[in-house]
Formats: structure tokens, sequence, C-alpha cells
């Protein structure tokens, strides 16, 4: 390349530069071109191991029941304990309990369509254990769910936050 095209490049470069006010170098500067250099490089493979965590939520709700205990032919008894694993406060927590049968049927829970037991507000990390009794209305002769396999579906909802906890199958 030529002084004369180095120069031309040189002067669009500073022309172009942002903020440029002043006038462009008068071409009659000498124009020198850099002397040619060896570099040696060294590149190194660096393994990266990245990490990544899982930010946590406002409000998130983890559910942990205990092992059930015969109350009656269709009564269960268990201590339930949900944790607020969010770093705000939940409020007005409510635990809501529905069962079906393999044929879609609604089984009633204490004399309702489900099961609704409210604990109130939960601070970020905290536990509250409750107690809860199930007596299912499996029908006359309990043909609602002798034979059946049921299904318990569990929500936990708040003001800020609705979970649905995976299903339980239960045979009969």
């Amino acid at each position: 390349m030529t002084a004369a095209a180095i120069l031309v490049i040189a002067i669009a470069g500073f022309l172009l530069l942002p903020g440029n006010t002043e006038t462009p170098i008068p071409s009659s500067l000498p124009v020198t071109s850099p002397e040619p250099t060896v570099m040696q490089t060294t590149e190194t493979l660096e393994q990266t191991t990245m990490e990544t965590t899982v930010p946590l939520q406002p409000v998130d709700f983890v559910l942990q029941p205990s092992d059930m205990t015969n109350c009656g032919l269709t009564c269960r008894q268990l201590q339930a304990t949900i944790t607020n694993t969010g770093y705000e406060t939940a409020h007005n927590v409510c635990i809501t309990l529905t069962i079906e049968n393999s044929r879609n049927e609604v089984i009633s829970l204490n004399g309702n369509p489900s099961l609704r037991q409210c604990i109130g507000d939960i601070a970020a990390g905290e536990s509250k254990t409750e107690p809860i009794t199930v007596n299912a209305d499996c029908g006359t002769f309990g043909t609602k769910c002798i034979g059946e396999t049921l299904t318990l579906h569990t929500v936990a909802a708040s003001e800020e936050k609705t979970v649905q906890f995976a299903d339980q199958q239960i045979a009969v």
C-alpha cells in the first residue's frame, strides 16, 4: 500500500470519528508506516465450568405429608407440613385437596367436593404443620372407591402464588 493511500485512509478515519470538530491534519505532514513486527502468541485451552443457580421465587411452596393413619373405614388423618421456600411472606395460605376415581367421579371429602384448609400467613423460609382429617364419601357400599384407583390432587395457594403438586394415585 502506498503512503498516499495510507494517508487518505487515516484522514478519512479521523474525519469520521464522532465528536470531531477540529480541522483535518494537513497533507503536508510526513507519513510514516510502522515497521512490521513479528508477534508470538501462545494459546492455552482452559476448561470453563459454569455453575447455574435457580433464583428464589418471592413465594413458593413445598408440601411434606406424613404417613396416614386410619380413623374409620373411609377416614384418614395425617400431618401436612407446608414450607414457604421464597424470600417474601405468603399471605392467606390455603391447601386444597380433591379426589376423583378412575371414572372421573369426584369423591366428596368431609361432605364437600373438595377439602380446603387455610393456615394463614407463612413468612419467608418458615414452615407450618397442620393436622388434616379426610373423610371420603365413597357412595353406597363404597362403589365410588372399591376397585378403583383414586387420584388425589393437592394445591397450595396464597395471595401471591398457586402451586399444583404432583397427583398421587391411591389403589383401593
